[in-house]
């Protein structure tokens, strides 16, 4: 369907209608103005429904108040009953209503008692089978104390009788504080799932992160009776390739553009400041952090969702105020304009938005030591937020864990930029984050494996491409290999999503896993090596990214066997060379005979197949091993 703005094209003038009715004109260009929300009774002016959940300025929903309410306050768990609204002759019309009183399970895992009112705004009969998630409203009041404490507002913008919109309003003493909104952008019925009345389940798995869909947060502005961006405002899901699932996933953290990070680091998943009363400093919020991951290997759908496999972290601090972003809708209870970045405008947003540190995350491979996947996948950990920073090393404002430790390659800067630049490196055949100063990352806990090392990135001469590689294993404080290059063979890729996709899947994998295939053949001739079981399992299971992982792994623990055995017996010769033994070689002796000559050609050819390896030719490496055998073969005929 064609969009303009956030709303179908088929719908724009009755927008407009609705907004020269209601007197909301000022609302198109700014979530601001006195006249758009609560201050001008929009729920007192509104139909029978909106009428009866109308809530003061400063957001409080009295239900002690309603004629209905004695009744209700005597009811037993598990009893209901149903009136109709009170009419008016200003509006005559009415509907139906139903008022429970039942067990309700809350996301903390406490059960309280409680009085739920749901409103059948549709008059389609729904409260028959006690409300439906169409058009129908429902009010909780934990406790029975008379005070609404949560709404769950179900709206169906074109009429086919199924959501396209939702809210859940969070009250505290009564008033409403904040709310989470939901977008149905793929018509899958689906958005938010709820324990209680609230957003609940063990995550936002079980809700909509897949397919087409936006969710997003805002605060009410008790002091103009509006809606403001905080918090997650939005999370946006994008299904690229029209299978029903993401490909694309984006978050953007609201909060106040001048906030302080050694107050609140994360204040976007603060709910204290949620929950709080408004306060004057959110008057002028900022999007200070922005999440975007990517599925670069095309394996996101129904067999592997949320696939995704790297993502950028970005911080800044940009006022939230983007072209579109006022979102009215007629249906909807007041404050009836929202606030968040429209869908259609929201990734040119995260491709330009003016970075004062970026963070780059590449998902590896698995990490057994945690658990933050879900259902069949739960081993899997791919989140539905996307791959994203974690507070180590370097902190980064308003992002952070849960997320993977082991196997996620973490890349790093601090030079300002506006746009997203990555490049290819030659030397380890993966993509990189432009401009990155440093990077890491720690090797282990998959296959089988316990911690196994790490391996650091450097930019030592600042002109955007890692130079530096130190590979360290687990344990130890000096790096057993480092590979230090002039040429860092490295070639820009543009931020194209389908090109790098492309590239990526058809060039550099298969690229990769050829070159390790080559070397790894070339060192099996000169020195054994058993790849551990869960290793060689691990190569030749799940997507291609993974396999290259483990390829790569179990190329550096025989390289590193290989290089030590050799070395080893190298140095030894060296070492049990005496004074009165020597004496001068003649003919064929010097490359025939083990001695020190012998060990230092060999060595001299180890430390230029060292050199090789480092720089990522392994076709010079194979030549070295072919050199390095041919040594060894003259003196073991």
């Amino acid at each position: 369907m064609g969009h303009v703005g956030m709303f179908p094209i088929t719908q724009v003038l009755t927008r407009m209608a609705w907004l020269a009715v209601l007197g909301l004109a000022a609302c198109a260009t700014g979530c601001a103005s006195g006249s758009a929300g609560l201050v001008a009774g929009q729920g007192a002016s509104g139909p029978w429904w909106m009428q009866q959940t109308a809530i003061a300025r400063d957001g409080q929903l009295d239900l002690a108040g309603k004629p209905w309410w004695p009744r209700a306050s005597q009811l037993n768990v598990g009893e209901q009953f149903v009136i109709e609204a009170e009419s008016t002759p200003a509006r005559p019309e009415a509907g139906l209503m139903l008022v429970r009183k039942e067990n309700c399970p809350l996301r903390n895992g406490k059960t309280v008692e409680a009085i739920v009112w749901v409103i059948d705004d549709d008059a389609d009969g729904s409260l028959d089978e006690g409300g439906d998630t169409d058009s129908d409203c429902y009010i909780a009041d934990y406790g029975c104390d008379g005070t609404a404490d949560r709404m769950v507002d179900y709206i169906d913008n074109d009429g086919d009788n199924d959501p396209d919109e939702m809210d859940i309003r969070y009250f505290v003493d009564g008033r409403l504080r904040y709310t989470w909104f939901g977008m149905d952008l793929d018509d899958d019925s689906t958005m938010w799932s709820l324990t209680g009345y609230e957003y609940g389940g063990p995550s936002f798995f079980e809700a909509d992160p897949y397919g087409d869909s936006m969710i997003y947060m805002n605060k009410l502005n008790t002091d103009r009776g509006t809606w403001a961006p905080i918090s997650e405002c939005p999370f946006a899901f994008y299904d690229t390739d029209a299978d029903g699932e993401s490909e694309v996933v984006v978050r953007i953290s609201a909060v106040p553009i001048n906030y302080d990070t050694g107050v609140d680091p994360d204040y976007a998943n603060d709910y204290s400041r949620f929950q709080a009363e408004w306060n004057p400093e959110m008057a002028r919020m900022g999007a200070v952090n922005i999440r975007y991951s990517f599925d670069v290997d095309n394996l996101s759908g129904p067999e592997m969702p949320l696939h995704y496999d790297f993502g950028f972290n970005l911080v800044g601090a940009v006022p939230y105020e983007f072209a579109g972003m006022h979102h009215f809708n007629a249906k909807r209870r007041p404050p009836q304009v929202t606030c968040v970045t429209p869908f259609h405008s929201l990734r040119g947003i995260c491709d330009r938005y003016p970075a004062s540190e970026t963070g780059f995350s590449w998902h590896e491979h698995h990490d057994d030591t945690i658990a933050i996947g879900y259902g069949p996948h739960a081993k899997s950990d791919y989140r539905w937020e996307g791959v994203f920073w974690m507070w180590e090393r370097r902190f980064m404002g308003n992002t952070g864990g849960p997320c993977q430790k082991w196997n996620v390659r973490r890349e790093w800067t601090d030079k300002p930029t506006d746009r997203r630049e990555l490049y290819y490196s030659g030397v380890d055949r993966r993509i990189h984050l432009f401009g990155a100063q440093e990077g890491w990352i720690e090797i282990g806990h998959f296959a089988g494996q316990d911690a196994l090392g790490e391996i650091r990135m450097f930019d030592t001469n600042g002109n955007g491409y890692f130079d530096r590689w130190e590979v360290y294993r687990a344990g130890e404080s000096v790096p057993v290999r480092v590979s230090a290059v002039q040429d860092e063979k490295a070639r820009r890729i543009p931020f194209d999503y389908e090109r790098l996709c492309a590239v990526y899947t058809e060039r550099i994998l298969p690229e990769a896993m050829a070159a390790n295939d080559r070397l790894m053949a070339a060192m099996a001739e000169l020195h054994d090596f058993d790849v551990p079981a869960g290793l060689a399992e691990a190569m030749q299971s799940g997507s291609a990214n993974d396999r290259r992982f483990a390829q790569d792994v179990a190329r550096e623990m025989q390289y590193q066997v290989l290089r030590r055995e050799l070395n080893g017996k190298a140095n030894c010769l060296l070492a049990a060379a005496k004074k009165d033994d020597l004496r001068p070689l003649k003919g064929d002796e010097r490359e025939t005979t083990v001695n020190s000559h012998y060990a230092w050609r060999l060595i001299r050819a180890l430390s230029e197949l060292d050199v090789a390896y480092g720089q990522g030719d392994f076709a010079t490496a194979c030549a070295k091993l072919g050199e390095i055998a041919g040594i060894e073969e003259s003196v073991n005929p």
